[in-house]
């Protein structure tokens, strides 16, 4: 029930996106009032809780590897830096908090990605067996888990890995990433990605979770040229056929991942207060860092390390509060990283 109360809630937000984004009057209105919530939520998580009850948090970004297999041209991923995959210890750290701390329940979803692709991690049928655990460990206390959401850009996702995915049943939702709108367009923006094995990957996971009864759930988010309506109109009969097959989806335009891709110009959004992701989501990347959103791609965010702090600890520590207080005061310009972001 819960799954299919969020499931409403994307398609009603998509909805609005879709209807009211280019409207110069009231998208901006929206975005204000979006930030009057983020001051509700401010005065009530870090005024009157203090930052040591409850939980803002409503989402945490796992990534299985720091590494991608792609060179998206409107990706801002270092490829030049460490290679690094998330070792048990550090997930299992991070997991035990849903089966001995109450305050846990308030993270509403689990994202398996950030920067790097999730199927370059040697053993990430283990690590998804580790979540089903604590899943399953979580339920049978009458505990709270999140919905696990997985996102891949489809190029490893072959037969025999789908199989194992669904039969492990660590994974509500199942995203994928593709651009474009045309196989020709998916190959320039995607570069070593080939649009034949994607195509037959997506239409063989779909056939799987059909076949053997799996709740799964498919999605999918692209990016579309900027001259080109947000529909599926004007899309390559195959890009229709794998749309068709997802349970839901969002056409986006391009944005320039917190200022890091200089080609991309931001709109100033002067009434625009506060920052949903900064609110909401927190990111453990393989080492056990903590970063502040899923922007940030290249660990320039950093604000704690939860071999060495608590994550509550760092989720209310002096750093984070600080940037939460300079996007209320509208100052996110003082904060490095936040400075050159759209906001979301």
């Amino acid at each position: 029930m819960a799954f299919e109360i969020g499931h409403m809630y994307i398609r009603l937000k998509l909805f609005f996106k879709r209807l009211f984004y280019q409207r110069p009057v009231i998208w901006p209105i929206l975005e204000f009032l979006q930030g009057l919530k983020y001051a509700v939520n401010y005065y009530y998580y870090y005024g009157l809780l203090d930052g040591k009850k409850g939980l803002s948090v409503r989402e945490v970004n796992i990534e299985f590897a720091s590494q991608c297999n792609l060179r998206c041209k409107f990706c801002s991923l270092d490829h030049d830096k460490p290679k690094q995959v998330i070792s048990d210890e550090i997930l299992e750290k991070f997991l035990k908090g849903f089966v001995t701390n109450k305050r846990y329940s308030g993270i509403k979803r689990i994202n398996l990605y950030n920067g790097g692709e999730i199927l370059l991690h040697p053993k990430r049928m283990d690590m998804l067996r580790m979540i089903k655990k604590y899943k399953d460990l979580a339920r049978s206390k009458n505990l709270a888990f999140p919905e696990v959401h997985m996102l891949t850009n489809g190029m490893l996702l072959r037969e025999k890995l789908a199989e194992e995915i669904i039969e492990i049943d660590a994974v509500d939702l199942l995203g994928v990433s593709f651009d474009g709108g045309t196989p020709e367009w998916f190959e320039e923006m995607r570069v070593n990605a080939k649009w034949p094995p994607f195509y037959e990957n997506i239409k063989g996971f779909d056939r799987i979770r059909k076949e053997k009864g799996s709740a799964v759930k498919m999605c999918a988010i692209s990016c579309i040229p900027s001259d080109k309506e947000r529909s599926t109109e004007w899309m390559h009969p195959e890009f229709q056929e794998i749309y068709g097959l997802l349970d839901w989806y969002e056409l986006r335009r391009f944005h320039n991942w917190a200022g890091e891709i200089e080609e991309i110009k931001i709109p100033e959004k002067k009434h625009k207060i506060g920052c949903t992701l900064l609110m909401e989501q927190m990111v453990l990347l393989p080492n056990g860092d903590i970063t502040i959103c899923c922007n940030d791609l290249n660990s320039k965010a950093v604000i704690g390390n939860i071999t060495q702090t608590d994550f509550l600890d760092i989720y209310n520590g002096k750093t984070r509060r600080e940037y939460l207080k300079l996007h209320l005061q509208g100052k996110k310009n003082e904060i490095e990283f936040c400075k050159g972001c759209e906001t979301f």
